[in-house]
């Protein structure tokens, strides 16, 4: 049980309570403030989540440290993709 473990908890086994979180603090501020979206992110999905959940941008640790810095391009790459998606959608 994680509740058990000594030292604190970090990456993929916050995931999902942190986007729960930050929908939360999103839905219930009506956006009032900027939310950093941490906690699980692995991948540029993990990231693109917590940015859908309601977070202004993203910090890595954890997901930086095993996946590499390549992950990073892969975070920008994908949220310009949602954009330009976005973007073609609106023109239609």
């Amino acid at each position: 049980m994680l509740s058990e473990q000594q030292g604190g908890l970090s990456g993929k086994p916050l995931k999902k309570r942190s986007t729960e979180v930050i929908r939360f603090l999103a839905e219930k501020s009506n956006n009032a403030f900027p939310i950093i979206g941490v906690g699980g992110i692995h991948s540029a999905e993990d990231a693109i989540e917590k940015l859908e959940a309601g977070a202004s941008l993203v910090q890595l640790w954890t997901g930086f440290v095993y996946e590499g810095p390549s992950l990073v391009r892969e975070i920008n790459e994908a949220i310009l993709s949602k954009i330009t998606e976005a973007d073609l959608q609106e023109a239609d």
